[in-house]
């Protein structure tokens, strides 16, 4: 997890992207087949972020890993299934491929030039 340097350290004196990195390893470190994690990579640099997705897709083989995130690449790139909740309540669940291919991938966005102005219509 890169904290090698802070081994001697208590954990309240750890950075928080630090103790995000302890939880995660923490959580691994009874090697339960069922793991949940709340935000692992909230407030993590994105070289961080990417380190704790590698370690996740390492190690999920034989586990059940759920994990919370607002980040859709985060859910893309890591999850099986993805469940988008709103209102507290699960609003639609699948693979990422489903979710795609029923919902789209964005947003359109098309331009028309009248004259000097331009408007904007977006096309949902």
């Amino acid at each position: 997890m890169n904290l090698n340097e802070k081994r001697d350290e208590y954990a309240k004196n750890l950075s928080g992207g630090q103790k995000r990195r302890l939880s995660v390893a923490l959580a691994f470190a009874g090697r339960s087949k069922v793991i949940i994690l709340d935000e692992p990579t909230s407030g993590m640099d994105t070289s961080a972020r990417r380190y704790i997705w590698e370690l996740l897709k390492t190690y999920k083989n034989d586990r059940v890993i759920i994990l919370t995130t607002h980040f859709m690449d985060e859910a893309d790139y890591l999850g099986d299934r993805i469940g988008i909740m709103g209102d507290g309540k699960m609003m639609c669940c699948g693979t990422s491929m489903y979710l795609k291919n029923k919902f789209g991938v964005g947003y359109n966005i098309t331009f028309v030039k009248k004259g000097n102005e331009v408007d904007s219509k977006p096309i949902i």
